[in-house]
């Protein structure tokens, strides 16, 4: 007997709209519409997807999988200011996806608006590595290692042909560096932001995501055609976009493990329902107990304070997490800390991607 599917909802962005839409674009599972869940004027764009589809996914499913959590949003675009979520991410149920509208309104509010009319672009930049190699290799001093090494073994000279590899690496390294500086200088004045990826082989001199203003867009384009005119037509610069901005601004969801909760809860004697002040309150009272400086005679007073502040840190979390929507004056609010308190609390966060501005 075939094993029954556990449908859950795949999260593929955010946009501010409280339109009930159906987007004409085949998602992770096209048997299933692409549409929104509503919360007031925010939405998820969200299908159905068998869970267990997309764990542990083989590459070629994982690349297939991204191409359509990418196709989708830059569907939406076409329509709305859209805040990606990462990829990978469900929600099991509909309720859950109002759980994570309600909970990070404030965060969500406030990096669409940080990003409204901005859109990426990304810029890579290749050479003809042929090329390269053949115009390195006519530089001193390689030009005159190479002569000595010529006509002798090669156990006569191990250490000159080292030598000579680290010369033409060095060299291509300091070209690649060269016109990546010429490259970025021309760019970085159009963008509101600019993230410096790292380069993927050596055939790759640039590869730079722009965050830019939907009305440079053309003057991007401008500025590329220059520079292909300032290298003379030997580099390839290619351009992708617009693009949501998955770069700068990508929505983390997380959840926590209510074992791990429930644990940090025991160890600082909390019962299920704790304030905020409550917390700190029993970190500093039980730390104050364990702490070396006041029980030097105790055995693992360091694993004890570890283990306080890894619970206090944990709770801490969580307690951030469940913050009403509307602060409060005394900064203090009840923390739920039963399982299903736990199980339906999201860890919400806007992530960057790493790169070398």
């Amino acid at each position: 007997m075939p094993k029954p599917t556990t449908t859950w909802q795949y999260v593929y962005g955010i946009i501010p709209t409280d339109d009930r839409a159906i987007f004409d674009v085949d998602g992770l599972d096209p048997t299933n519409e692409v549409h929104t869940v509503v919360e007031g004027d925010l939405a998820i764009v969200t299908s159905g997807v068998d869970h267990d589809s997309i764990q542990g996914l083989e590459r070629a499913t994982a690349i297939r999988f991204l191409s359509a959590h990418q196709r989708v949003l830059e569907t939406v675009m076409r329509d709305y200011p859209v805040l990606p979520v990462k990829f990978g991410t469900t929600l099991p149920d509909e309720a859950s996806l109002h759980t994570l509208l309600r909970q990070g309104d404030h965060l969500l509010r406030t990096t669409l608006s940080a990003y409204a009319g901005k859109q990426q672009r990304e810029v890579v930049v290749l050479w003809d590595l042929k090329r390269v190699f053949q115009e390195i290799s006519a530089e001193e001093p390689i030009v005159a290692l190479r002569n000595q090494i010529a006509g002798r073994s090669p156990d006569e000279t191990v250490s000159e042909r080292v030598a000579l590899g680290q010369l033409v690496h060095t060299a291509l390294q300091e070209r690649r560096r060269q016109i990546g500086a010429q490259v970025i200088a021309q760019l970085r004045d159009l963008a509101n932001d600019m993230i410096i990826n790292p380069a993927m082989d050596d055939s790759m001199v640039v590869n730079v995501a722009l965050l830019l203003d939907e009305v440079r867009q053309r003057d991007l384009d401008e500025r590329l055609e220059t520079l292909d005119a300032l290298f003379d037509g030997q580099l390839q610069i290619r351009c992708v976009g617009p693009l949501p901005p998955y770069s700068f601004a990508t929505l983390d969801v997380k959840t926590l493990s209510f074992d791990a909760v429930n644990s940090a809860r025991q160890q600082l004697c909390l019962a299920e329902q704790v304030s905020v002040v409550a917390i700190k309150r029993a970190y500093r009272q039980l730390a104050t107990q364990a702490h070396p400086d006041h029980n030097p005679s105790a055995d693992h007073t360091v694993e004890q304070m570890e283990a306080l502040t890894a619970a206090y840190q944990l709770l801490s979390t969580l307690a951030k997490a469940q913050s009403p929507t509307v602060p409060n004056d005394s900064n203090d609010w009840a923390c739920q800390l039963d399982r299903a308190a736990v199980e339906r609390t999201l860890l919400l966060s806007i992530v960057r991607q790493e790169g070398t501005n």
